[in-house]
């Protein structure tokens, strides 16, 4: 009896957890974008810090703009994502810096920005790809 009833919760369970669809599609695509505006307000503040008005990177020539992707962990599934989006800064000569920006807060890095490389060496980069289970994504004001 007590196994019938134990087979019975977990078969529950298991349909339950099968028949979970996730978040709308609108609030992932609400997030995507909300995740793009939050990384690039970021980058917006770190670019002209690390790239100030007239300055030449000596590899890299001549910096023009950041941009930003959305963090590419928002799903139906992890509807805040991880917290960090990609971008790259783009040059004169036609070379980028990959960049990793937070879309959750401004902490990490500089104004919430780092080169790709230097987020490698991070602990936290174990953060990315990976659902953070955040609360909410506020839009940065």
């Amino acid at each position: 009896m007590k196994f019938t009833k134990l087979f019975a919760a977990i078969a529950i369970t298991a349909s339950l957890v099968a028949c979970d669809t996730g978040a709308p599609q609108d609030v992932v695509d609400q997030n995507m974008t909300t995740s793009r505006l939050n990384a690039q307000k970021n980058a917006s503040s770190y670019y002209p810090v690390v790239y100030p008005e007239g300055s030449v990177d000596v590899k890299l020539g001549k910096p023009v703009r950041i941009l930003m992707q959305s963090d590419s962990t928002i799903s139906k599934f992890c509807r805040n994502g991880d917290g960090w989006a990609s971008g790259d800064i783009q040059f004169e000569t036609g070379k980028t810096l990959a960049v990793k920006c937070q879309t959750n807060g401004t902490g990490k890095g500089i104004n919430g920005c780092m080169t790709k490389s230097e987020f490698e060496t991070k602990t936290y980069k174990a953060e990315e790809g990976a659902c953070q289970n955040l609360e909410t994504l506020e839009k940065f004001k």
